[in-house]
């Protein structure tokens, strides 16, 4: 009151009171006093915008004496443009009846000052004043620098590390792909036991430490937020057989069973991430057998609660292993974690494996745990929402058997889920036997003791081979390159740089280009643009696919991106290659086989084509000798049965002749 009074007189210019002066000068001091303590520049303005009151720190902002400042405007002790910006503030707040903060700096100082100068209209009897303060926030904006600065360190940083990562992954698989790749023509080769075991024994060794690169890889892009998670259509069942299979030899070498347990009311077809959930799977079945000497390990599923049209799957892996103490299954899902040091003398490992796991299984948005008794086995079980396809689904199937491979078994996939298969040979004398020979020519040996599945043939039989024309400049992978395609039966064209390649091209001769990446002088990916752009222009289009050793997030993408068809990442698998030419075998209307068709009808999916074959290698044998035994018998319903399997099996490789006898 008395502050609004001695305004109200100075402004007015009304005389105070005799009896009221020294009270009035008593409340003007105080008023002076707590001004002046506060650690904030405080003024007061009226409508012209002169200064009526301020405190000393008011002052020292400004640089300027009382007398400089009293009764005057901003425009009389202010540099222009500071004084042009304070007029639009302060009509603004005029305007508006709100407090207007904004940022300034205060270049007069040295180091200058960074401030905050907030105002805001006071109305106090009839009469109206500008409030007004400044805030020194140099340390903050300071402080605000630094950690700007710190983000885009960090984030330099993470580019160099992600850089360097695909670096190394180039100069390790450059030398890996040689390694491997030339290991497996050999092993190929003519080689006495002796021999062949020391080359399985070197293949096994670079196969191991090819493994330990790629967790690496597929830790850093977890770490670095730059691994995604596809939602596709897949056959949750076929992902485990194929699981299974792919780690049925590791099992029979250490003489233990496999097993699958699905019930029926887990759902077939699934939307969600088959990759990375096979990842997933497969790591924890390699764990299983690793850490087991004798007995078993089982793939459990399950299906929980639905919502949202998504079903919680759960997967259980169960093993009669060495198991993990209590006190340590908080730890196993650390990065570079392991139960103790012997873990890693004994078994080997990075300790990333179940790191990988967890991160994986929380990216699809599911939880992981571990339940173990050391000395009796441990089940690692993981749960992820799958979305429903919208497809029918097929009938319900019974639970899948228990696997225990042996010599001269192998793991199928059948109607009845998993079991172990005997060897067989088809009969001569059957009317499909030029199917059995044409899928034997892409598929040999699947059904052999030991046998693998080859894909040899498969490309060689649509056209007689393609003509490639190769791009790599590594001397060991031009050799490489060169041995796998002409053993596949192609021709190859070898030049060693982008700009040889280009030239070549322009020649329109070749079926197809393998292109790497990284290249000296013009690149894989500049050249391709380049031969797009040419194309663009003159008509035509040539596959071009890439190979690369780096296997970094994106290159994939990046490589796309330039107008290549595919992508292969080094070291180049055989099966790899061979599936991957299939895609562009031209089509032939004379073929027993009609391959391209089936590929289409798999969308692309060589490999499951590949297992396709395997399987009716396996299968067909035993569905025609019961159509055989069937005809003999006059039983004219298991006949029928019998032929209706047959077409069914046939149809998947788009053989109309064969399907016309059947």
């Amino acid at each position: 009151a008395g502050l609004q009074h001695e305004l109200h007189a100075d402004l007015r210019g009304q005389p105070r009171a005799p009896a009221g002066e020294r009270a009035a000068r008593d409340q003007q001091e105080l008023t002076e006093q707590i001004l002046d303590q506060l650690p904030i520049p405080i003024f007061l303005k009226d409508r012209d915008g002169r200064f009526l009151r301020f405190n000393s720190r008011f002052e020292e902002f400004t640089q300027r004496s009382r007398a400089e400042i009293l009764g005057r405007t901003v425009d009389d002790f202010a540099s222009p443009r500071w004084a042009a910006a304070t007029h639009v503030e302060d009509e603004q707040a005029w305007a508006t009846g709100r407090m207007v903060t904004t940022e300034r700096r205060m270049a007069t100082f040295d180091p200058p000052l960074d401030v905050l100068v907030s105002r805001k209209v006071i109305r106090t009897g009839g009469l109206s004043y500008m409030l007004g303060y400044f805030i020194d926030i140099s340390e903050q904006r300071a402080a605000r620098a630094a950690m700007q600065h710190a983000v885009e360190s960090a984030e330099a940083a993470s580019r160099a590390k992600s850089e360097f990562l695909a670096n190394m992954s180039h100069e390790i698989r450059t030398p890996m792909n040689g390694i491997l790749g030339m290991t497996e023509l050999v092993l190929e080769s003519d080689i006495d036991a002796g021999q062949r075991a020391d080359l399985a024994l070197v293949k096994a060794s670079a196969d191991a430490l090819l493994h330990i690169v790629d967790d690496i890889l597929d830790f850093s892009k977890i770490e670095a937020g730059k691994l995604e998670i596809e939602e596709v259509p897949f056959d949750l069942r076929q992902l485990v057989a194929d699981t299974l299979r792919a780690m049925s030899l590791r099992a029979r070498q250490k003489g233990l069973a496999l097993a699958a347990e699905i019930p029926p009311a887990v759902p077939r077809l699934m939307k969600g991430d088959p990759g990375r959930l096979r990842q997933v799977l497969l790591n924890l079945v390699g764990n299983a057998i690793k850490f087991t000497d004798a007995g078993g390990v089982t793939v459990a599923l399950s299906v929980g609660a639905e919502r949202d049209g998504r079903s919680e799957i759960a997967f259980a892996v169960r093993d009669t292993g060495i198991g993990v103490p209590q006190e340590k299954q908080h730890l196993i899902f650390e990065a570079f974690a392991q139960v103790d040091g012997s873990t890693t003398r004994e078994y080997g490992g990075t300790g990333l494996g179940l790191a990988i796991c967890r991160r994986l299984v929380i990216l699809m948005q599911g939880r992981i745990d571990v339940r173990s008794v050391p000395g009796r086995g441990s089940v690692f079980s993981f749960t992820v929402p799958l979305q429903h396809t919208g497809a029918a689904q097929a009938a319900p199937l019974p639970p899948l058997a228990v696997l225990a491979p042996g010599q001269g078994m192998n793991l199928s996939a059948t109607d009845n889920g998993l079991l172990a298969g005997a060897d067989e040979t088809l009969p001569a004398t059957s009317p499909v036997g030029g199917l059995q020979a044409g899928v034997g020519d892409s598929a040999s040996a699947a059904s052999a003791p030991g046998g693998q599945l080859s894909s040899a043939g498969i490309g060689e039989s649509a056209s007689g081979g393609l003509r490639v024309l190769l791009a790599e400049d590594n001397p060991v992978n031009q050799r490489l390159a060169v041995r796998l395609l002409e053993k596949l039966g192609h021709r190859v064209t070898l030049v060693d740089s982008g700009l040889a390649v280009l030239e070549r091209a322009s020649h329109g001769d070749h079926d197809l280009i393998l292109m790497d990446v990284q290249m000296p002088g013009l690149d894989g990916l500049a050249a391709t643009r380049q031969i797009r752009q040419r194309e663009a222009a003159q008509g035509g289009h040539v596959p071009i696919i890439a190979m690369t050793a780096r296997a970094m997030a994106g290159d994939r993408e990046r490589c796309l991106e330039a107008g290549m068809d595919d992508y292969l990442a080094k070291p180049v698998d055989s099966q790899q290659l061979r599936a991957m030419l299939l895609r562009y075998q031209p089509d032939s209307g004379h073929l027993l086989l009609d391959w391209r068709g089936a590929l289409k009808r798999l969308d692309g999916d060589a490999e499951l084509l590949l297992e396709l074959a395997a399987l009716f290698l396996q299968d067909g044998p035993q569905l025609w000798r019961e159509l055989g035994e069937a005809l003999d018998a006059g039983d004219v319903p298991r006949s029928t049965r019998a032929v209706h399997s047959l077409k069914g099996v046939l149809a998947n490789f788009g053989a109309a002749r064969a399907l016309a006898l059947a």
